[in-house]
């Protein structure tokens, strides 16, 4: 009789023979024959993950139960892998999610609050504000405060989700040089192994058995001998002092560069804040490459005033930058941070963003509304400003990514202003 068919008849018995001469084929059959009991397994947590992902972890689990099973413990390998394959499944729920259950009421409030709110933002243009949705739905702000407030809490970052220009990357970069994945530069697994060092050793241990050992909080206080309670006092500082320490590092790095007129102070654009154009063509041609890859797709705002001579003719030169530098602030505080906003020309902003498609025509019709009320109050009558914007997207058909920055490039609006100007309009206005 083939093993195969013996293994169909006496499964312990092949394991039994796998334990003794642990050859890669037997353990295919191990795998084989076992795969029900997985799939069972993995169904109890149904809804929670991606079937087919819990199923895989599964996996994971019998070739640990298969690996350290030991027939002299008296324990059928069954009931040994089912314990085993169950507790790597749960171990993977508890660092993708919480397995904490909202009351079936808060569920179906959370549910009515999410839809109206995502169907508001597409008919605003914008996120709409807790009182917004509330009015909507005749309920309280409150209750909308506490039920987004409810769900943020059932969030756990994932360690494979990318991470946008907002996000707080310093969980990520733990850990001295030989503990940094290999796609750490060296500068930056310099800068860790440094901040690193100014923790105490208890603090940086915990840091490096949580983030790189993959162990629980109550593995990690068993092996150190201390509390589970106070290894969460510890996790909670040494993030807290490792993320200070990086800020203050990122910070000194800054003021060096600008003081040597280095990268910083080209990138950024010195009399509004925002990035320089350069940067536009540079992170354009990033996201682009990026969204023809991923299959998502990118849009870009062009904005650009239009009747500046005849503001310089009432106001001065100088009311040219005051206007730039006003529109700046506007603009960061009414699109995304993890949108680019970048000069364009001289009296032009280009506003990149990532991950944008049809919904960048809506931010665009917003925006045009607010630059549009803010030049005719700051302006009018004396002054006519007009506020002209266009949106991109790309992948297009009728691009390419040079052909779209070259387009963008020609666009670039250029009004000839003295440079000289605005300090002689200073001087008249003191």
């Amino acid at each position: 009789m083939s093993e195969s068919l013996t293994f169909q008849h006496d499964p312990e018995g092949i394991v039994l023979r796998y334990i003794e001469d642990p050859r890669p084929d037997m353990a295919d059959l191990v795998m084989i024959h076992y795969s029900g009991l997985v799939e069972r397994v993995a169904r109890k947590f149904a809804g929670i993950e991606a079937q087919e992902d819990l199923v895989q972890v599964g996996y994971i689990g019998l070739l640990n139960a298969l690996n350290k099973f030991d027939p002299k413990a008296g324990v059928r390998f069954h009931t040994y892998a089912t314990h085993l394959v169950a507790g790597e499944i749960k171990h993977y729920l508890r660092d993708r999610s919480q397995m904490i259950r909202l009351p079936a009421w808060l569920q179906e409030l959370r549910t009515r609050v999410n839809k109206t709110a995502v169907q508001m933002q597409a008919e605003l243009g914008r996120t709409p504000t807790p009182r917004e949705v509330a009015e909507a739905l005749q309920l309280t702000e409150s209750a909308v405060l506490d039920v987004w407030q409810a769900q943020e809490l059932m969030k756990v970052a994932s360690l494979d989700q990318p991470m946008s220009e907002d996000d707080s990357s310093e969980i990520d970069d733990l850990g001295a040089a030989e503990n940094a994945p290999a796609s750490l530069s060296i500068e930056e697994r310099v800068v860790l192994e440094d901040a690193m060092t100014q923790l105490r050793d208890l603090e940086h241990q915990v840091l490096v058995l949580f983030h790189f050992e993959s162990l629980s909080q109550t593995e990690i206080a068993s092996r150190l001998g201390i509390s589970c309670n106070y290894v969460s006092h510890i996790l909670r500082q040494s993030l807290n002092k490792l993320r200070r320490i990086l800020v203050q590092e990122e910070e000194k790095d800054r003021h060096l560069r600008l003081e040597d007129g280095g990268l910083e102070a080209e990138v950024v654009d010195s009399e509004t804040g925002v990035y320089a154009e350069d940067y536009l063509y540079s992170r354009l041609t990033e996201e682009a490459h990026r969204a023809r890859s991923e299959g998502v797709e990118v849009s870009a705002i062009l904005i650009r005033f239009e009747g500046v001579e005849q503001l310089v003719a009432v106001y001065g030169e100088g009311a040219v930058r005051d206007l730039m530098i006003d529109a700046a602030e506007l603009l960061r505080a009414n699109v995304r941070r993890l949108d680019c906003i970048c000069r364009h020309g001289n009296v032009g902003f280009g506003i990149v963003l990532p991950r944008t498609g049809p919904t960048g025509h809506l931010v665009s019709a917003r925006l045009q509304d607010l630059l549009a009320k803010f030049a005719s109050s700051r302006f009018a009558p004396t002054a006519s400003v007009q506020v002209q914007l266009d949106v991109l997207s790309f992948p297009n058909p009728g691009y390419t990514v040079q052909s779209l920055i070259e387009y963008i490039r020609s666009c670039a609006p250029k009004v000839a202003i003295p440079v000289n100007a605005y300090r002689a309009h200073r001087r008249r206005a003191a």
